[in-house]
């Protein structure tokens, strides 16, 4: 796959700001008092980190685009179901993570041939791309959670206590994983680990 073909919203990695966990996040209280324009927020709001996401896992762009699809379309239908004070405080970044995850994960159950070790990456030298997709390509052989947990915290930029929120491991996990994805990953891709 050549750089150039991935989204805008792919290839620019500019992280999104940090949002305070003291404060209450104003779009999940305008979902809440059922803000028509709420919804539409939503998806602007996480859709390019989602996608970031889903094509770090699924490393297709057709797949991913569909996979955030779907988990905008099961977390809008979720939120009609869900009662105003449990929608005022929830994490929807978080949760968001975990219904895309849940979706990745059905859509690689359901159709192997898609599953992340088995779909090729062809690297086009092009600079720091070469770079960046030769991590994508050593991203795709590492276990299912050293892949999530590395995409969460180095990709999308997220605290240790966030990819707890979304994933359901406890923070001590996380830690584990995200280490053992990074030794892992510097095998794949040759680099020799720095002496401390």
């Amino acid at each position: 796959m050549k750089l150039s073909t991935l989204p805008a919203c792919y290839t620019n990695m500019e992280t999104m700001p940090k949002a305070d966990p003291r404060k209450t996040d104003s779009l999940a209280e305008r979902l809440a008092d059922g803000d028509p324009l709420a919804p539409r927020d939503l998806v602007e709001r996480h859709h390019a980190e989602l996608y970031r996401y889903a094509f770090a896992m699924l490393r297709d762009v057709h797949a991913s685009e569909d996979a955030v699809h779907d988990a905008f379309v099961k977390a809008l239908e979720a939120l009609g179901r869900y009662s105003s004070e449990r929608v005022r405080g929830m994490s929807l970044r978080a949760w968001l993570y975990r219904i895309t995850l849940n979706v990745v994960r059905n859509r690689v159950k359901k159709n192997r041939e898609v599953a992340v070790e088995e779909v090729p990456v062809v690297v086009e030298k092009e600079g720091g791309g070469e770079r960046f997709m030769d991590a994508l390509d050593a991203l795709g052989g590492l276990t299912e959670k050293q892949r999530v947990a590395l995409a969460l915290r180095y990709m999308l930029d997220l605290p240790y206590a966030e990819i707890s929120d979304a994933t359901g491991w406890n923070e001590n996990t996380v830690k584990t994983h995200v280490r053992r994805g990074l030794k892992n990953m510097r095998v794949r891709m040759n680099i020799e680990e720095e002496t401390k």
